[in-house]
């Protein structure tokens, strides 16, 4: 072979090789045969330094969220039962959440009496009761009088003081009972102030959880019936999404999270309104009320909580990393790595998560595709 001769096919050479890789990176996987296997003669002599991922199956599922508030079928208000003298407030001893029994003290407080009533009082009952010593030394003198009549004087006289002393002894015991029940009611009176006196604090009319509490500074005057707290039932609760949400479904399975402060209670529920068009408009409910499974005795009443659901989920999804998925003005695609080379596959998206995409079409589970 001429030196001529042997240049211009090394000069064709290296034009093919050239000519090979001019060719656009983004070729599909799914070209001729003569290009597949022109690629794959390449294919070892090309270094390709990408990052990688496969197509996987898993389950996708996307959360929505609503606010609700929690709606209690039982309340009862705890009040100033305190109904004399002057009420002052000292401190609440309970705060919104808190499990209480019956009897448990709510709020503490001090009770000032009128004193010159009480002095009043004990000087009445005082002299009630000297009164009734001397009422009794006085008249058992005077039947022991008539007594001694009995035996002396005429018949008439005798007779006169008979009836005398049947008509005292009578009248003796009616007064002894009236002068006793005077007294009686003087000490049941007394009692009551003293005990106003010792009254130190406001108590749980019922057991159940405390929900809204009044603010009231220390040293107010309560006013008869003043409101303290509230007083919620546990274990007959709901929860109420103002207004409704076009999300949530008639029996779709939720959860109800309240986080308040380090508390965080999550339950699971689900809804119990239905909203189907076939429905009269009037026999729809306006808010979406979802019933809840479970312990609920440690939900805050007053405190809002979230009810989250799955608006999207799909058991076997094709799943790629958010930054695989490319576009331009045709759409959305990966990039899919065959052989070294990438194949440029126009793909139809389903949903995104914060880490991935749902692929519905354009890719099949295995495939590596190319991350930017």
């Amino acid at each position: 072979m001429s030196r001529a001769k042997g240049t211009f096919v090394k000069r064709a050479a290296c034009l093919l090789v050239a000519a090979a890789l001019a060719i656009p990176f983004g070729v599909r996987g799914n070209a001729a045969d003569s290009d597949t296997l022109y690629f794959g003669a390449l294919e070892e002599k090309v270094a390709q330094n990408v990052k990688t991922a496969t197509v996987t199956k898993s389950e996708f599922y996307v959360t929505g969220a609503v606010q609700a508030s929690l709606e209690f079928s039982s309340n009862q208000y705890v009040v100033c039962d305190v109904t004399e003298g002057v009420v002052h407030f000292q401190e609440m001893l309970v705060s919104q959440g808190d499990t209480v029994k019956k009897g448990d003290p709510i709020a503490s407080i001090y009770v000032t009496v009128d004193e010159i009533e009480k002095e009043e009082v004990r000087r009445n009952l005082d002299a009630a009761k000297n009164n009734l010593e001397d009422y009794k030394a006085d008249t058992k003198l005077l039947l022991e009088q008539y007594k001694k009549s009995l035996n002396q004087g005429s018949d008439r006289d005798r007779r006169l003081a008979q009836i005398s002393y049947n008509r005292l002894r009578e009248s003796y015991k009616a007064e002894l009972e009236k002068r006793e029940s005077r007294i009686d009611e003087y000490v049941i009176r007394l009692a009551e102030i003293e005990s106003l006196e010792n009254t130190k604090t406001v108590n749980a009319p019922t057991d159940g959880v405390i929900g809204f509490t009044n603010r009231i500074r220390k040293g107010e005057v309560l006013n008869r019936w003043s409101f303290l707290c509230s007083i919620s039932d546990p274990g007959n609760v709901r929860v109420v999404v103002e207004g409704g949400s076009d999300l949530l479904r008639y029996n779709m399975p939720v959860k109800i999270v309240q986080s308040t402060g380090n508390r965080n209670v999550e339950l699971t529920g689900r809804v119990v309104t239905m909203k189907s068009t076939a429905s009269s408009v009037n026999l729809m409910a306006r808010n979406d009320i979802i019933e809840i499974y479970g312990d609920t005795s440690q939900l805050m009443p007053g405190a809002d909580v979230s009810v989250k659901f799955d608006k999207i989920y799909v058991e076997d999804a094709l799943i790629v990393p958010k930054n695989a998925l490319k576009s331009d003005k045709k759409g959305q695609y990966l990039n899919v790595y065959i052989n070294g080379f990438s194949s440029k596959r126009y793909v139809v998206v389903g949903g995104a998560d914060s880490m991935n995409y749902w692929i519905v079409f354009g890719v099949d589970e295995g495939d590596t595709i190319i991350l930017e």
